[in-house]
């Protein structure tokens, strides 16, 4: 396939996905727009979370632009690249944090069955939002293994490939039946940020390697690397002021303002390159 094929393809299937999910979306607000109302004038804070996420999204859709304009005005686009695995990072999180400013409404007042699908989407979305890097960092961790001598079978690409993809196989199922059979309404808090370390340590793992080995030079590794560490922290705390404040919205407030720098570390990382 010609990269002008794949600027062909990719475009109108991007607008389309966009699309759809927003329209999805919409209409969850619009069926439950008497419970998000009746939220909004009840719960204290509710001005202030609106503002949080609606800067954090409107943050993520300028990176998401920044980084997909980054990767289609490229001679050759590869699915590899940098600039589009972020872009699918950042597109997926806006999705993401419109149904966690949907959650933040209704979590008390929403039918629980009704509310546990939306959750459950929305940790499909996380699972599908890190899988693009997920995917890099496993195989940068293979190439690693590659150059130790008893490793030395992974020096073949498509014996790499296929490990790669297996591994990546073996991540998605376990974290999909996590999301299918034992998420509930009550342990997704802690089951969440749980479920999602093992694809955070192996990211802030690929910074590093690549910051220590000089590779990835179009991106500023080490500040990904922070950002991305920074990220895996607040991840491990999060349970732990959940379980502090409560699902108030002084936890979500926290927590949101924390994403919004830690995210604001990672563009600045995708945008300067390494020295």
């Amino acid at each position: 396939m010609t990269f002008q094929k794949i600027k062909l393809i990719v475009l109108p299937l991007l607008v389309c996905g966009v699309i759809i999910g927003s329209i999805a979306i919409s209409l969850l607000y619009v069926f439950n727009w008497a419970i998000v109302v009746e939220a909004y004038q009840t719960h204290e804070g509710a001005l202030t979370i609106i503002i949080i996420i609606g800067v954090r999204v409107f943050l993520v859709s300028l990176m998401a632009l920044y980084t997909f304009y980054r990767w289609f005005k490229q001679e050759k686009q590869y699915f590899s690249d940098i600039p589009f695995l972020f872009s699918i990072f950042f597109l997926l999180l806006i999705f993401g944090k419109l149904l966690d400013l949907f959650i933040d409404f209704s979590y008390f007042e929403l039918d629980h069955g009704l509310l546990l699908l939306v959750m459950k989407t929305r940790y499909l979305i996380a699972i599908l939002n890190l899988l693009p890097m997920m995917s890099l960092s496993i195989f940068m961790i293979l190439f690693s293994l590659s150059l130790r001598p008893r490793f030395k079978r992974l020096t073949n690409e498509n014996t790499l490939n296929t490990v790669k993809t297996r591994i990546l196989i073996i991540v998605v199922v376990i974290e999909l039946v996590v999301d299918i059979f034992i998420l509930t309404i009550e342990n997704a808090p802690i089951i969440y940020p749980i479920t999602i370390l093992p694809s955070l340590i192996a990211i802030v793992w690929l910074f590093n390697f690549a910051w220590r080995n000089q590779r990835l030079s179009q991106v500023n590794t080490f500040i990904l690397m922070i950002g991305f560490g920074f990220y895996l922290i607040t991840s491990i705390l999060r349970p732990v002021m959940q379980f502090i404040v409560g699902e108030s919205p002084l936890f979500v407030m926290i927590a949101e303002s924390l994403d919004i720098i830690i995210f604001i570390t990672i563009f600045i990382g995708l945008y300067k390159k390494s020295n």
